[in-house]
């Protein structure tokens, strides 16, 4: 891949791994219960909601490193499936479900394409590749 298109996607996976970090530590924030009653009152299973705030907020951070990246975005489609599903369901498109369809859509991106760009997982695969090519 080009330069200016690692680039490119390092800004995207920037900014989903910062929106998802936020999303997670605000269900943190003051107390899980808050979410855990959110997700019984639509049906899911109280113990989710810390299972979804966990994979935001860790998956977030990841995603910022370059640490994970592909395993983390399958998981955000995952759960960005799951809120448009769910909590999202019936929404209009503008001023409802746009930012879920476009964090779902970077996601996806994301799993496709990986971010090399200033990524954790590219250093220690250019370690690794170093290491064979040193003792080839």
């Amino acid at each position: 891949m080009n330069r200016s298109v690692e680039i490119g996607l390092f800004f995207s996976r920037i900014m989903i791994g910062l929106i998802f970090v936020l999303h997670g530590w605000s269900k943190f924030e003051g107390g899980i219960s808050g979410t855990v009653g959110f997700f019984e009152s639509i049906g899911i299973p109280g113990f989710l909601a810390s299972v979804v705030a966990i994979i935001e907020l860790v998956g977030g951070a990841g995603m910022i490193l370059g640490l994970g990246t592909r395993v983390f975005a399958a998981l955000f489609i995952v759960v960005m499936g799951g809120v448009l599903l769910t909590a999202k369901v019936g929404q209009p498109f503008i001023s409802g479900t746009e930012l879920d369809y476009l964090l779902l859509a970077g996601s996806l991106t994301m799993l496709f394409t990986g971010s090399r760009f200033l990524a954790v997982d590219h250093f220690f695969s250019r370690q690794g590749n170093t290491r064979q090519n040193v003792s080839a």
